[in-house]
């Protein structure tokens, strides 16, 4: 009976995932996956820093949703503090791209799609449902396609539903408004707003 208990326990996603991130943890790996939680790693793919990633938690009385983590071959995901990513999130490290991230977390349902290289700061927040992206993917036929990485700085807060585009970097200290599209880069201390997002203060702070 207590045979079969364990085997049950053990195919089911959650007590599976506990059993994985304890081993994990003991080896003080900088990736730890949480139930409903896809993960693919490519040929010679690395994951290395001296932080740790939550992927896919979740808020207190919340659910787990599907997310998916994928870093292809010859990418690298570098982790320099503790950083939480929460569930129903969509994260791809394309082949040769890499994906340098400090501290803070970033909410529920982001989209982040890195091609060439995306660096996320220390003591960040990121709000739901962020696209954060260092590729067009496709151009118009007068226009050429666009892929250049994105720096956002240290302490930087993104609202609901912005979209950060290629070739930005996002000063020190900034607020990016809810539903901004981020398409040129912010200074420090600014707060942006708009489609297409516009400087509207400077000289700010936030708690």
């Amino acid at each position: 009976m207590r045979a079969a208990l364990l085997k049950a326990l053990f195919q089911a996603s959650i007590f599976r995932t506990v059993l994985v991130n304890v081993r994990l943890r003991a080896f003080h790996f900088p990736l730890i996956v949480y139930p409903q939680v896809h993960c693919g790693l490519g040929a010679a793919a690395t994951i290395g820093g001296n932080g740790r990633l939550l992927f896919g938690c979740r808020w207190p009385l919340g659910r787990y949703y599907p997310s998916l983590l994928r870093i292809a071959k010859g990418a690298s995901l570098e982790i320099a503090g503790p950083m939480s990513i929460f569930t129903n999130a969509s994260v791809s490290v394309n082949e040769g791209a890499s994906l340098s991230l400090g501290s803070g977390y970033i909410n529920e349902s982001v989209t982040l799609d890195c091609f060439t290289r995306i660096s996320i700061g220390h003591n960040v927040v990121i709000s739901k449902n962020v696209t954060i992206r260092d590729d067009d993917n496709h151009a118009l036929e007068t226009s050429r396609k666009t892929t250049t990485s994105v720096t956002i700085g240290d302490r930087v807060w993104i609202g609901l539903n912005a979209i950060i585009l290629p070739g930005v970097t996002i000063g020190d200290g900034c607020v990016i408004a809810a539903g901004a599209v981020v398409n040129r880069d912010v200074p420090p201390g600014c707060l942006a707003a708009g489609v297409p997002a516009k400087v509207k203060k400077t000289d700010i702070s936030w708690k």
